[in-house]
């Protein structure tokens, strides 16, 4: 369930449980025998609207999680492909096997993509359009360094083909990760070659064992057999 239909069921939702909630106010003011009988149902009858409610929200969250969870899983087919398909380009000497097994990656890419989307415009009669279209952009670079097309390809047409392929996963990222409401990181790196900025040792003072000290206990590290300290 994409983002757009989820916040549409959940504005019907509030909606009906808002209008509820009006008519039994004005039934409750207006007052008269048939408003308070209409109250009186209302009132009755809300822990039934309530139960219902929770339940189909539930079934909503539920069906927004599963999509999320089949996007993530799509979105690391498509970057293993993009992957196996770089590592061809940048490969000298490949074989009809290599080819192939890096051409079943952007196929089953493709085709997975239909468990995730239904085509844009599609009816009972007419096709409609794949959802995204760089998925067959790279598929469509990659078919130019086929070996049985008897087309010498040599560094730069692979060059040429592996820039198409970054270009057209770089267009598909700007729009199909957008469902996922991805944030910036709050406390985010951006000084290259960056350190730890801890310090060996413990802060004994805090565990409460016996004979540790009241004041902060810096007790360094010793190095393991495998030469790493063990704090990491």
């Amino acid at each position: 369930m994409t983002r757009r239909r989820l916040r549409n069921h959940l504005s019907l939702i509030f909606a009906i449980c808002g209008a509820i909630v009006v008519i039994a106010a004005g039934a409750r003011l207006v007052g008269g025998p048939r408003f308070m009988a209409l109250y009186e149902f209302l009132r009755d009858m809300s822990l039934i609207f309530v139960t219902a409610a929770a339940a189909y929200l539930a079934h909503l969250f539920q069906r927004r999680l599963t999509f999320l969870q089949s996007l993530r899983e799509e979105w690391r087919e498509i970057v293993d492909t993009k992957a196996a398909l770089v590592a061809y380009c940048d490969r000298d000497g490949s074989t009809l096997e290599d080819y192939l097994a890096a051409y079943s990656r952007i196929s089953r890419a493709i085709d997975y993509m239909r468990i995730v989307y239904a085509n844009v415009g599609e009816t009972d009669k007419l096709i409609g359009l794949y959802p995204y279209e760089p998925l067959h952009d790279m598929r469509k670079a990659f078919e130019r360094l086929d070996p049985r097309l008897g087309i010498p390809c040599g560094a730069p047409e692979r060059a040429a083909a592996r820039d198409a392929i970054w270009e057209a996963l770089n267009a598909l990222r700007e729009s199909f990760l957008d469902e996922l409401d991805l944030e910036a990181p709050a406390k985010p790196i951006f000084k290259p070659g960056s350190k730890r900025t801890k310090k060996p040792g413990a802060d004994l003072s805090r565990t409460g064992a016996p004979g540790a000290e009241t004041d902060a206990t810096a007790v360094p590290h010793t190095t393991t057999m495998t030469g790493l300290p063990p704090d990491i």
